[in-house]
């Protein structure tokens, strides 16, 4: 009985730790949206980087040293 509590604690712990994350990433967003366009636009000349969200999540000790943004890349066109 005891290990079943300590595994729903666990499991309580760990939902409560992922509804505060959705929390967090609702206010955030409401807040950047309030304050920038809905839509980014990149005009011609401008210089971009997009970012490796793949590499973000691997903890592979190769992945780790890796770049996670790209060389700037100049916007040819719209």
């Amino acid at each position: 009985i005891h290990m079943a509590y300590v595994a729903q604690q666990h499991l309580d712990g760990y939902e409560a730790t992922v509804q505060h994350a959705v929390k967090r990433k609702a206010a955030f967003n409401k807040r950047v949206l309030a304050h920038s366009p809905k839509e980014v636009v990149f005009s011609a000349g401008q210089l971009v980087q997009f970012f490796h969200s793949s590499l973000h999540s691997m903890l592979e000790a190769r992945h780790k040293v890796l770049p996670k943004w790209s060389p700037p890349h100049h916007i040819a066109e719209r």
